[in-house]
């Protein structure tokens, strides 16, 4: 089951067909379209089978010495599909697509390919929106920009001591970019209340997108938020926040903080902690966004530069599970989610458990590297909570991985209602990030597929936000005993007013909502008040409701 020279297995061995004429009987696409300088639309990965190719648990082939750490194959059942080679006319093919083929086995630029003679494409559809919110729900999002660089060229920055200086694209570029950026967020993230963002270059850039977003829909009114950090490349983070939210504060975390290995800031993009309200539907509702953008897996295996990365990843996720203890021991009640672009998988890469670490669940024993478990509660880890065919967020030579996440505190538990990713980006030919044609305009903004987290703030539905909800569990609808009498108040059904019998001639004069009564049903108002069986027979009378009102208010 590993690809092992010294132990070869024409399962997987490609050299043993090659020049060979072969069939596919049933094939998955793994990777989009790559690009190179003479061919945009160039070779796809491919697996001959039915099955996706997935990143696994552990460190890639041959692995380390330590047989407690786990070992990832590296999918050797990857290849590529190259249609040009043979006299078929290239084409676009998203990941996730399947075919059937029949071809010759190739060898060029070190990997193996298929040339097809025929070819047989069933094209996956994108791009693949997230669901609509439904009500009383704040979606929080995140997205990997990929970049984002407008056309100025700012002065060099040396405040942190390190020089950060900028890259600058053409004013064709960034128009069209940007373009991309808000119609991905528009029509297959869905417009989330709060979008954390990565590899930003600054405010400016943000400001500019969310003012393009409103142009293009006046009914969706961001305000963004960045501050500078300490990548050389001046990528930044930041959050695009949307009108129906109150920020109280924007904070760095760890921005200072000192890598031991080596004496250099551990934070390229420093941790970025929002803390605000939902302020519609009722009650303010607090939550808070801790939006990361981790250190890569890049040089994480090499020889003169692996122990300064894997130690770096460890401090990093350390630092953050600090912070996220530190929030959870001051409010521990707060409902935080921490999202962002994590460059970890939501199991352990071998190295180090990233996730682990952060989430407060990490097997030392399982690890090269290793440190205490700070964290308690665990958060949860909500990529865990969908299907495994859609857990990924990247494609990396043709496996497809998660690097993107949301984790939540306890506290958010019984609110968490689904997470989805925005699927357009990863999947998607690499060059199409250059065409901004109507047909195609969501696709490739960036190279992240971006995600929203659901969260209701109504959890029983009562019609209610949950911090102005004085009757929790609320159940509707409810009958009385007997039934509704004259004058007589009950959450028949589950409109959210309440329902009577008027008597004949004149009405009651009196209408209640469970926002009236904070969210209780007569049957908790009766429970609460300690009421005769007059009322859990008839229903609450007009006296009960109006003193209720009142006192709830």
């Amino acid at each position: 089951p590993s690809p092992d020279p010294t132990m070869p297995s024409c399962t997987i061995e490609f050299e043993c067909y090659e020049g060979m004429l072969v069939h596919v009987a049933s094939g998955v696409v793994g990777g989009p379209n790559q690009r190179f300088n003479s061919d945009p639309i160039a070779e796809v990965y491919i697996a001959a089978g039915d099955d996706r190719p997935f990143r696994e648990p552990g460190v890639e082939f041959p692995g380390l010495p330590d047989p407690a750490i786990a070992v990832w194959d590296g999918n050797p059942e990857v290849f590529e599909l190259d249609p040009d080679k043979l006299g078929l006319p290239n084409q676009i093919i998203p990941a996730g697509s399947t075919f059937s083929a029949t071809g010759v086995i190739g060898f060029e630029f070190g990997g193996y390919e298929l040339w097809p003679s025929t070819l047989t494409v069933e094209q996956a559809v994108i791009p693949q929106p997230v669901r609509k919110r439904e009500r009383a729900e704040l979606t929080i999002g995140s997205l990997n920009m990929f970049r984002l660089f407008d056309d100025v060229d700012d002065p060099e920055d040396n405040t942190t001591g390190r020089t950060r200086d900028d890259a600058v694209v053409s004013t064709e570029e960034y128009e069209r970019r940007k373009a991309k950026f808000v119609a991905y967020i528009l029509d297959v993230l869905n417009a989330p209340d709060v979008l954390a963002v990565q590899e930003v270059e600054k405010l400016e850039v943000l400001e500019d997108l969310a003012a393009d977003i409103t142009a293009a829909n006046p009914d969706i009114v961001y305000s963004a938020y960045l501050m500078e950090g300490n990548d050389v490349g001046t990528i930044d983070i930041g959050f695009m926040v949307r009108d129906n939210v109150a920020v109280d504060a924007i904070t760095h975390s760890g921005k200072d903080e000192i890598l031991d290995f080596d004496g250099s800031l551990l934070h390229d993009r420093p941790p970025l902690l929002l803390e605000g309200r939902s302020i519609n539907e009722g009650a303010d509702y607090p939550f808070a966004v801790l939006n990361l953008h981790n250190r890569s897996l890049g040089g994480i295996d090499s020889p003169s530069d692996g122990d300064r990365v894997r130690a770096k990843r460890l401090a990093q996720a350390q630092s953050v599970a600090a912070t996220v203890q530190a929030l959870q021991e001051s409010d521990p009640a707060i409902r935080l989610i921490v999202a962002g672009d994590f460059n970890a998988f939501e199991f352990s890469d071998g190295y180090v458990d990233v996730l682990g670490q952060i989430r407060g669940d990490v097997d030392p024993s399982a690890n090269l590297l290793s440190g205490p478990d700070l964290v308690d509660p665990d958060l949860i880890n909500q990529v865990l909570s969908i299907e495994p065919s859609e857990r990924y967020s990247f494609i990396f030579r043709g496996s497809a991985q998660v690097l993107d996440h949301a984790l939540t505190s306890m506290a958010l538990d019984n609110s968490f209602r689904g997470l989805m990713y925005g699927r357009g980006n990863a999947d998607a030919a690499l060059d199409l990030i250059n065409d901004d044609s109507p047909a195609v305009l969501p696709l490739r903004s960036s190279d992240h597929d971006g995600f929203v987290l659901f969260l209701t703030k109504d959890v029983d539905g009562d019609g209610v936000n949950d911090d102005a909800d004085v009757c929790p569990m609320t159940v509707i609808p409810e009958m009385p005993a007997v039934g509704l009498g004259t004058n007589r108040f009950a959450l028949t059904d589950d409109d959210f007013e309440f329902d009577t019998n008027g008597p004949n001639g004149k009405g009651p004069g009196r209408s209640y909502s469970t926002e009236d009564t904070a969210g209780c049903s007569c049957s908790q108002i009766i429970e609460a008040e300690g009421l005769g069986k007059g009322h859990e027979k008839f229903g609450c009378s007009i006296g009960v409701m109006d003193n209720w009102v009142r006192s709830v208010r």
